[in-house]
C-alpha cells in the first residue's frame, strides 16, 4: 500500500485563480473628427459656376454679387464630397 503525503500534494496541485472583479465599464466619447481642409474653389471655378447661374436665370441684371456667392457656395459643397 502505498503512502500519501498530504504536504506534497499540496505543492503540486494549483488552484484555479479567482477571477477579479470586473468594474463597470464606461462609454468612450469619441473624439470629434480631424477638421479637414475645407475645398477651396479657384476664381475661374467660382466665375464659370456664376455665369452659368446667370445663363440659368435667364440672363438677369443686377445679380452678379448673388450670383458670385453662390456659386462659391455651391463650389465649396461639391468639393466636401
Amino acid at each position: 500500500m502505498a503512502t500519501f503525503n498530504k504536504s506534497s500534494k499540496a505543492k503540486t496541485e494549483k488552484a484555479a485563480p479567482i477571477p477579479a472583479a470586473k468594474a463597470p465599464v464606461k462609454p468612450v466619447a469619441k473624439a470629434a473628427p480631424a477638421p479637414s481642409k475645407a475645398y477651396e474653389p479657384t476664381q475661374e471655378e467660382i466665375q464659370t459656376r456664376a455665369f452659368e447661374l446667370y445663363l440659368s436665370e435667364g440672363c438677369k441684371e443686377g445679380c452678379d454679387l448673388e450670383n458670385w456667392l453662390r456659386a462659391e457656395k455651391d463650389l465649396r459643397a461639391r468639393g466636401s464630397r
